[in-house]
């Protein structure tokens, strides 16, 4: 435990120092003054939470057409948060990005694992390669949520050409990387997670460490993201196998009249829904006691009267306005880790574009039987592969809402494919995001530009 405290406590002065300078490439810091030896100093890494848990990405989240924020309250919001949500094409201005910032640390801390495990004594060999599918889990999970914001979605025919992200080659944050390509990005988000598959253990004793369940609901976003639906479908499932208990919304450990309806995640696994936890950054306008941004109303009008979900995930705000507090996480945070809500849709989603509209209602029916008032679900009945997948798609919207920022990822890869425009109307002025719009792609913080010399992302 010592050794663990020491070790969190040196990881939370390197967050402190590299928030100092403006950005994390600002710091220029000297690894080997601090770095572990050991293999419980590595274990103590991936048991820290500001480096594998906590910080995720939410600015998608902003952006999406799950929320509005009314004009009398968007002053309350940061700069960049006001951005976000109105799509400027510099929502940063010069300032920090922490969308950059902190999942390029939990890639630094995940290549420091994966550098000195070698080096790393005193170990066996089952703890030596349940640490090195967690550093691969972690990096793959990091990389994920980069390029989410900071590429473009995955396209096949253009993916060989398209800039990702930048690779970096090291835990050494001095030595620079250029931008590689979208597939070079996805081909290292699959690489790291599927090893990790391989290597990490089917239990771990925390659901704040992953396990090969974890990896394999990592891998069936990633592939649901690149359109690859039968990959998608097959991990997905190898999951839902080790993990495939839902939370009963009818259950008592779920509280209507509390502020956070669900129960303040516990690392046992109290919701068995939570395969591994992970949370976003605690951003202003995501507060609900900020009481800055709410639910937008043909979302929430969409719930049926018996559906739980209606007031279980929402709250009445100021005037009326809903706000969502149907948080996995039990707090004002939102989840953004693998759960097997999520890899249901997403298993009825495959099974619906890949010809098998009964699967895809079954795993739909699993679902929904435990988010309606008890003895009120009827049971879907399967239909073509068209009216399942928009009914799989619409009912996705509803139960992930505020789950990281798959509203966002759901926006980008079905532009193509569901084309429409987002609209807001904030201050007096009408704002539009299109179909494949640039903005979709958020810039890089600009000291990154002026630290790399990287190309910046057209806006």
């Amino acid at each position: 435990m010592n050794k663990i405290i020491s070790l969190s406590t040196l990881l939370m002065a390197l967050l402190l120092l590299s928030c100092e300078g403006g950005d994390w490439l600002d710091v220029k810091r000297y690894n080997a003054d601090v770095m572990p030896q050991s293999m419980a100093d590595l274990q103590a890494i991936m048991d820290n939470p500001f480096a594998v848990n906590l910080r995720y990405p939410v600015l998608g989240q902003i952006g999406s057409d799950d929320v509005y924020i009314p004009d009398d309250r968007l002053n309350s919001a940061s700069a960049y948060e006001r951005n976000a949500y109105i799509w400027a094409k510099d929502i940063f201005q010069g300032t920090a990005s922490p969308e950059f910032t902190n999942p390029n640390e939990k890639i630094t801390y995940a290549n420091i694992v994966l550098e000195r495990l070698p080096q790393a004594g005193q170990s066996t060999a089952a703890e030596a390669t349940n640490l090195k599918g967690q550093a691969l889990f972690l990096r793959s999970f990091a990389t994920y949520q980069l390029a989410q914001l900071f590429c473009k979605t995955y396209q096949a025919e253009s993916a060989q050409n398209d800039p990702g992200l930048q690779l970096r080659p090291s835990s050494d944050p001095n030595l620079t990387a250029t931008r590689s390509t979208v597939q070079q990005t996805y081909q290292r988000i699959l690489d790291d997670a599927l090893e990790a598959s391989s290597l990490l253990p089917a239990h771990q004793p925390y659901a704040t460490r992953p396990t090969a369940a974890a990896a394999h609901g990592l891998l069936a976003k990633v592939y649901l993201v690149m359109g690859r639906f039968g990959d998608a479908l097959t991990h997905s499932d190898l999951a839902l196998q080790a993990y495939p208990d839902l939370l009963d919304f009818n259950s008592e450990i779920i509280q209507p009249s509390a502020t956070y309806r669900f129960p303040v995640f516990d690392a046992s696994r109290l919701n068995p829904e939570i395969i591994f936890f992970a949370e976003s950054m605690g951003v202003a306008s995501i507060d609900p006691g900020r009481q800055i941004i709410y639910m937008d109303t043909v979302l929430t009008g969409s719930y049926q009267n018996n559906d739980l979900r209606r007031t279980l995930f929402f709250r009445p705000g100021t005037q009326g306005r809903l706000q969502h507090v149907g948080r996995y996480t039990g707090n004002a945070r939102t989840f953004c880790g693998i759960a097997t809500n999520e890899l249901l849709l997403i298993s009825a989603e495959c099974h619906a574009r890949t010809g098998n509209p009964t699967a895809a209602i079954s795993q739909l029916n699993k679902l929904l039987k435990k988010r309606f008032k008890e003895g009120t679900f009827i049971e879907l009945d399967a239909q073509d592969a068209d009216s399942t997948l928009n009914l799989v798609l619409f009912e996705r919207r509803k139960e992930l809402v505020f789950n990281g920022q798959t509203r966002w990822e759901d926006l980008r890869r079905l532009s193509k494919e569901r084309p429409g425009k987002l609209m807001r109307h904030a201050n007096g002025l009408n704002y539009e995001l299109l179909p494949g719009d640039k903005r979709y792609v958020l810039p890089f913080p600009d000291l990154e530009i002026q630290l790399s010399g990287i190309a910046q992302n057209p806006r």
